[in-house]
């Protein structure tokens, strides 16, 4: 069963959207992704307290949380609980997880309220990520040398390459010349010519 009061998570997120508190974030800032769905889950849950009394939000102190409470969980009083937040890692969105019970999870139930879901508050501006610093100047020298030895390198692998291809055209080169020899050599002049040198030898 899908969470029945998903308009409001909607509507949370679209007010959260256009206040700025959720916003496309460079990659590297997980908890502030984390706060984001913290705060949609809150609003979303504050609303839907509104309409059902019955339905809080989830604390939690360890692992992913938001201000010590779950970033994508409303829960009812009954144990049935429902993910409403996901991320792509750099925003959060609403999201329709499906329905889950544990009545373990009924003690952690807690009241949403307007703080906890920012609607009395102003977000801060996400800091821009300081730019990386310059190497100094004995790092620039030694990555100046390195390049140098790799282009040196270089030159010498293709002067290698060179000398074994003009190696082996030579090598080529042999071979079809004794092959023609071989080709052109004619079996019966060559039996004609011992021939006569058997005969001769003879006669004297």
């Amino acid at each position: 069963m899908s969470f029945p009061h998903f308009d409001l998570v909607e509507q949370a997120y679209q007010e959260l959207v256009n206040e700025g508190w959720i916003k496309e974030l460079p990659p590297g800032n997980q908890q502030a992704v984390e706060d984001q769905k913290g705060v949609l889950t809150r609003r979303a849950a504050l609303y839907t307290n509104a309409r059902d009394a019955e339905y809080g939000i989830l604390e939690k102190k360890t692992g992913n949380n938001s201000e010590g409470y779950s970033t994508d969980i409303i829960i009812n009083k009954d144990g049935n609980f429902y993910d409403v937040a996901s991320d792509n890692g750099t925003i959060a969105f609403p999201i329709q997880g499906g329905d889950h019970f544990d009545l373990g999870l009924v003690p952690r139930w807690r009241q949403p309220t307007r703080a906890l879901a920012k609607l009395d508050e102003v977000p801060e501006p996400i800091p821009e990520p300081e730019p990386n610093p310059e190497p100094p100047d004995e790092v620039k020298k030694l990555l100046i040398e390195l390049f140098n030895m790799q282009l040196e390198t270089k030159a010498q692998v293709d002067l290698l390459v060179a000398r074994q291809d003009t190696t082996d055209a030579h090598l080529n080169d042999a071979r079809r010349m004794l092959r023609e020899i071989q080709n052109s050599a004619n079996p019966d002049y060559l039996t004609n010519i011992l021939g006569r040198t058997v005969t001769s030898s003879a006669r004297k």
